[in-house]
């Protein structure tokens, strides 16, 4: 199924997209659930690979040698150079293959109303907490059964996080409008100006708070309509326990522990009248 939503994140930005994103020039790390596909460039690798350091230095041997043959007039030499460089450039390209990607938007400027872009610390991991909820969501469908139209849903959680991410977005620019006229807040024909960014900036701040509170509301309740079942179900099946272990319709079996005792009980006694 085609994702209803891009999302790439990497040290420095968040992008969140109605179109394809993508990693290139390296490796990358992707994750789908629902109808949203994650990716992120691959951790840096800490140091090359021993493969690597080998190949690298067998290419070279292979390589100088081959040139000096060929300095000597041996046509051999063409060979040791040609496998030198093969290895040494496999090796290369090896290493070239290993490093981290970058995230890409091929349509980022030319589509832009279909692109978020989150830079702010605080709102990344903003997003990223919806993104947690979201998926604490999409978690209980299974469980939930017919009692949720699972396709309909997912579309409908992408788009509620696309919402989200303009939000805030917008939320971005206006901070660093209202830091702009702030640093020349004795300007009087800046003051309306001031107070208009300003009132905007509660209002997203209520809208972006309203669009968390409403995702964790979605998310609690499919978790507590699964408790509910849960317990239903447990109560059911306690029900019937019960009914199966104290029906006062079943035979009474004799309790071979009291009449062993009582058994003992009259050979002590017999015992004691013969003594």
């Amino acid at each position: 199924m085609t994702p209803s939503l891009y999302v790439a994140h990497d040290e420095r930005m968040v992008i969140v997209s109605l179109l394809p994103l993508e990693v290139v020039g390296g490796r990358g790390m992707s994750y789908g659930w629902g109808s949203v596909l994650e990716m992120a460039p691959a951790e840096p690798a800490t140091e090359p690979g021993p493969l690597t350091g080998v190949l690298c230095g067998v290419g070279g041997v292979s390589g100088m040698i081959g040139a000096l043959l060929l300095l000597g007039g041996a046509l051999t030499g063409g060979i040791f150079l040609l496998g030198g460089v093969t290895v040494a450039g496999g090796a290369i390209l090896h290493g070239w293959r290993q490093r981290p990607g970058v995230i890409s938007a091929p349509r980022l400027a030319s589509d832009r109303e279909q692109h978020h872009v989150l830079v702010e610390d605080r709102d990344r991991k903003l997003f990223s907490d919806a993104i947690d909820l979201c998926q604490r969501t999409s978690q209980t469908w299974p469980a939930l059964g017919a009692l949720i139209d699972a396709p309909v849903a997912e579309r409908q959680l992408a788009r509620a996080l696309f919402d989200l991410a303009g939000a805030l977005e917008r939320r971005q620019e206006l901070r660093e409008l209202h830091a702009a006229l702030a640093e020349h807040d004795g300007a009087f024909e800046l003051a309306p100006r001031m107070l208009k960014a300003g009132s905007a900036l509660a209002a997203l701040d209520d809208e972006v708070g309203h669009r968390l509170a409403t995702l964790n509301a979605v998310a609690v309740a499919g978790e507590e309509l699964i408790r509910d079942q849960r317990i239903t179900a447990l109560a059911r099946e306690a029900d019937e326990a019960l009914a199966r272990l104290t029906s006062t319709g079943l035979p009474i079996v004799a309790d071979a522990g009291s009449e062993l005792a009582e058994r003992t009980e009259a050979v002590l006694r017999a015992y004691r009248e013969l003594t």
